[in-house]
């Protein structure tokens, strides 16, 4: 699941980019305050906790227990408040980031896995996966505004960057489900690769990219239009692409893949050029980058620990032990 991090980035050009987001884990970033650091927010779906760890030391600096099964997790804008979806308990988990205690715990229907902060950190927009359902849950009243139908088995979720449009990826019926932020329904769905997993979308919200993990492919959508283009995955054939991550500067996409325990760096000269193999711990499930691009966190789930990537000279640079399942 996702690093996640609130970022100006420059105008992205066109690009063709792979894999990122879900499943066991998601990291996130909180916004640093002047002098401070940026903290990385690490959920551990068998710890049931999450991790913090400070960006500047790359040292775990707390664990806070948060409930049954914690997937996804996000931030809101402020970076003041940590949202953790707890698969076991039906429940947002509402995390105070100052005291690290949870504060309240939202509904949010069955089985919820991934979810999206709006841009104004009025609503989330969580993935059902049982229930093949998005809830649109209220920050301010905890209330489920509505649920809306999507495709089966819907994983990760992305709200583009004016906040008008969700894209949620289904991976049985491998697609995308496009949700009207206004209206709260589904108005469009998108065929692309076979399990899609995650999508991104461009800090313009002109495109969005999509990751097939079985497809090996990666789709690109452009907002507005009904063209899509497919970018294969170039690289070992056990490579299975599952989230994306955009360096803040917009000058590349990164992705990664558990079974080669490694993460790609692609270009975005606008072919989906690999650029670099970056070889982290087993299973890595998710990415997260620095508001500033310099370091990259990436959650290994088998290996129960974070990799840390220096981006300018793309080494690891320390390895943090996390909670289970990360």
């Amino acid at each position: 699941m996702p690093v996640r991090a609130v970022t100006e980035a420059k105008r992205w050009r066109e690009a063709g980019i792979g894999v990122a987001l879900l499943s066991l884990a998601t990291l996130g970033t909180v916004p640093e305050s002047a002098g401070a650091e940026p903290l990385v927010y690490v959920s551990n779906e068998h710890s049931n906790s999450v991790t913090v760890i400070d960006a500047g030391s790359d040292k775990v600096v707390a664990s806070i227990p948060v409930g049954k099964r914690p997937r996804g997790i996000g931030l809101s804008p402020d970076g003041r408040t940590i949202y953790v979806a707890l698969g076991n308990d039906n429940v947002i988990a509402v995390v105070d980031a100052a005291s690290r205690t949870v504060k309240a715990r939202f509904a949010a229907g069955t089985d919820p896995e991934a979810f999206a902060v709006s841009p104004d950190g009025a609503r989330l927009y969580v993935s059902n996966e049982d229930a093949n359902t998005t809830s649109v849950v209220d920050t301010k009243t905890g209330k489920v505004l509505a649920t809306i139908p999507v495709g089966t088995e819907p994983e990760g979720v992305a709200v583009s960057p004016d906040g008008r449009l969700v894209y949620v990826t289904a991976e049985t019926t491998h697609t995308i489900s496009v949700i009207d932020t206004a209206a709260l329904k589904r108005v469009a769905t998108i065929l692309v690769g076979s399990r899609p997993r995650e999508s991104a979308f461009t800090p313009d919200g002109q495109r969005a990219f999509v990751t097939a993990e079985i497809g090996r492919a990666v789709s690109s959508d452009r907002r507005g239009e009904e063209r899509r283009r497919r970018h294969p995955q170039a690289g070992p054939p056990v490579s299975q692409a599952q989230g994306v991550v955009v360096h803040p500067g917009g000058q590349w996409g990164l992705r990664r893949q558990w079974r080669d325990r490694t993460t790609w760096r692609s270009s975005t000269s606008g072919a989906c050029e690999v650029a670099a193999f970056i070889p982290v711990g087993t299973r890595p499930w998710v990415l997260g980058i620095t508001r500033d691009g310099k370091k990259l966190y990436v959650a290994n789930g088998v290996s129960e620990s974070v990799s840390v990537i220096d981006t300018a000279s793309e080494k690891v640079v320390a390895t943090i032990p996390v909670g289970k399942g990360p």
